[in-house]
């Protein structure tokens, strides 16, 4: 039994490698969209960075991918139906959604730039605490409009981070929600680590709780353990501003949480801001 079903799922990864084959560059998709270089593989997607004929724009154009069949169609129809309903400076706009040869695709502004776990574990970029407030604190601002408009983005990390000229870009709202919907059923039997039960209904402190991990990971950019020292926790390893290291503990559900979700989140950040300078 237990050889039958490795096969079938090594039989499985093959036929996902060989549906799920990026377009080469220079392809056209949809008599539009001209492949430049492929951006990622994600598990339910493949994103391009594209230009678009008829604008000359660059554009990112993701594709739902072919060996997850529905679900990742239903991902990709899901993901475009949040971003319509969201405007925001520092969240790409949905700008088309089509399908060729039973493929969907939807097609969004994109966002030139580095993600900021590219900045961190590539180039070795350090940030100091007041650097870390500010960048989180900008971060806030896209978060609380997702939060206005009834939606998480159930995503927040620094890969889906992107900093353009001082500034950050939040995108991939690829598990993004409506605040009260439960995960996906067929979602949740794939990912292998899901902090909420599966009839949880989306809240937004499920993304303060990753905003915390965020701030975590860019903390943690400026840190060099010394020479001998045995891993601690966060708070021993750490040395920050008490007013910080309270926020980080109530993000984290350590301490009560911000009932006033984002805003009053951000509020706390502005003088927090005020305080480091």
């Amino acid at each position: 039994m237990g050889g039958n079903m490795e096969l079938e799922r090594s039989w499985q990864r093959w036929l996902g490698q060989f549906i799920d084959r990026p377009g080469r560059q220079g392809t056209i998709i949809g008599d539009r969209y001209v492949i430049r270089e492929l951006l990622g593989i994600g598990s339910y997607g493949l994103t391009y960075l594209c230009v678009d004929q008829q604008t000359g724009k660059e554009v990112a154009l993701k594709e739902s991918k072919p060996s997850k069949g529905r679900l990742s169609a239903r991902l990709l129809s899901r993901e475009a139906d949040v971003l319509q309903h969201l405007q925001h400076p520092a969240i790409p706009k949905l700008l088309h959604t089509f399908a060729v040869r039973r493929r969907n695709y939807m097609v969004t502004e994109y966002v030139r730039g580095q993600t900021l776990e590219q900045l961190i574990f590539e180039q070795g970029q350090q940030y100091t605490e007041l650097e870390c407030v500010e960048l989180a604190s900008q971060l806030l601002t896209p978060v609380a409009h997702v939060h206005d408009q009834g939606y998480i983005h159930g995503d927040v990390r620094i890969p889906n981070v992107i900093l353009r000229g001082g500034r950050v870009h939040l995108i991939d709202f690829g598990l993004a929600r409506r605040l009260g919907e439960p995960l996906l059923p067929e979602l949740k039997r794939r990912m292998k680590e899901v902090p909420e039960p599966e009839d949880e209904p989306a809240i937004p402190d499920q993304d303060l709780q990753d905003f915390g991990h965020f701030l975590l990971f860019m903390l943690y950019s400026a840190y060099e353990p010394q020479k001998g020292s045995v891993s601690a926790s966060w708070q021993e390893e750490l040395r920050l501003t008490p007013e910080l290291h309270e926020m980080l503990e109530r993000l984290l559900g350590l301490r009560p949480g911000y009932e006033g979700g984002a805003r009053e989140l951000q509020r706390e950040m502005d003088r927090l801001k005020l305080l480091l300078r």
